[in-house]
């Protein structure tokens, strides 16, 4: 099989099943050892007796990174040098503790057929300037290479981290496996200084709400990453992407699905100062 340089997640992953997200109502998250971000696999009661095969995982993080890399262009065949924007991460699945409930809710989805999938997708979103600009994470087997050289470990691509979703297990426990991966994006527009990315595939839990004209709308769990970058396209530099955590009187509105017109969908998630969450989308 021949690959190309830049692959577009879409084209790789048109065969596979796809994993959605369960999305909770709060993020817990903490600053964690080696420059991670900790994200808690956390689930609401509703959720957990809404979906008894509900899987969420626990994820570590470190915030975005720039690398330049002499990447290989698939039309030309020459070198050109690419800032390319990555995050690497570690996940595992952790147990949910499921609470009683004499009336608990159900979501209205068949039983699955196949064992879950561990099949993350990153999107990285412009959220400032007349239009956002959305790009998806890509492999790039060069920029890979570069990447695990500077950190120091074998970080899987978003293709070659999928995996059976292993089973839930307590912090600590000697049976502890941890996927590790890297999301990588190009072609950022350097103007931009507001950026949110959504990942996706780390719960396999879903929600299905109607829309005004009685569609139905199933929304998915999702971790939500606000940055901001006061720089321009002159210099950039990695330093200059950091987390959003900024009061609200700072910054401008996320970039979010205009979730409360959707009927029977209450996801209590009001704007928050916090650039690490949870989220429905």
């Amino acid at each position: 099989m021949t690959f190309h340089p830049i692959v577009s997640r879409a084209a790789w992953l048109g065969w596979c099943l796809l994993a959605v997200a369960l999305v909770s109502p709060r993020t817990s998250w903490a600053q964690a050892t080696y420059g991670e971000i900790r994200v808690q696999a956390v689930a609401s009661g509703e959720e957990i007796s809404a979906q008894p095969d509900l899987w969420v995982c626990e994820v570590y993080f470190k915030p975005m990174r720039l690398i330049a890399v002499d990447v290989t262009n698939p039309k030309t065949g020459r070198k050109e040098s690419k800032f390319v924007w990555y995050t690497v991460y570690r996940a595992i699945n952790r147990p949910l503790i499921a609470p009683k409930a004499d009336n608990p809710p159900v979501n209205e989805f068949d039983p699955p057929v196949l064992p879950p999938r561990f099949i993350p997708e990153f999107t990285l979103v412009t959220v400032d300037g007349d239009e956002p600009r959305v790009y998806h994470d890509v492999v790039i087997p060069e920029a890979l290479a570069a990447i695990n050289r500077r950190e120091g470990r074998n970080y899987a691509s978003s293709v070659g981290v999928v995996a059976d979703v292993p089973a839930a297990v307590k912090s600590g426990s000697p049976d502890e496996k941890f996927l590790y991966g890297v999301a990588m994006f190009t072609d950022v527009d350097p103007d931009a200084d507001l950026y949110t990315v959504f990942m996706t595939g780390f719960s396999n839990g879903m929600k299905v709400c109607k829309s005004p004209d009685g569609t139905p709308v199933v929304l998915h769990k999702m971790i939500e990453v606000r940055y901001w970058r006061p720089g321009d396209r002159f210099s950039q530099q990695e330093p200059e992407i950091r987390l959003d955590t900024r009061d609200a009187k700072a910054r401008k509105p996320r970039s979010t699905v205009n979730v409360d017109a959707l009927d029977g969908c209450d996801l209590n998630q009001a704007d928050t100062d916090e650039p690490v969450r949870w989220t429905y989308r």
